[in-house]
C-alpha cells in the first residue's frame, strides 16, 4: 500500500479509471497493467474496495414523488 502513496501517477491512473475518465486505449493499457503487475493490481484492488465499501454504506435517499410533483409544479409557475 505504500507503492501506491509514493506514485501519484499510479493513484491518479487508477482514480481516473474508476471515474470512467480514460479514454480506450488508455484504459486497455492500463488494465494490461493492472494484470502483469502487482503493485497495479494491489492498488486497482484497494481503490475498488473503497469504492464498494462507500457504495454500501452510504445511505442515498430516493426521491419521492411528491418531490418530484412540487419540483415541477415549481417549474411550471415560474
Amino acid at each position: 500500500m505504500n507503492d501506491l502513496n509514493q506514485d501519484p501517477t499510479l493513484k491518479k491512473q487508477v482514480e481516473m479509471y474508476f471515474d470512467q475518465v480514460l479514454d480506450p486505449q488508455t484504459r486497455d493499457e492500463f488494465l494490461n497493467k493492472v494484470n502483469t503487475d502487482p503493485v497495479y493490481q494491489q492498488a486497482f484492488a484497494r481503490e475498488q474496495n473503497i469504492r464498494d465499501n462507500i457504495k454500501a454504506h452510504v445511505y442515498r435517499p430516493v426521491n419521492s414523488n411528491q418531490l418530484i410533483k412540487a419540483i415541477k409544479n415549481q417549474i411550471r409557475k415560474d
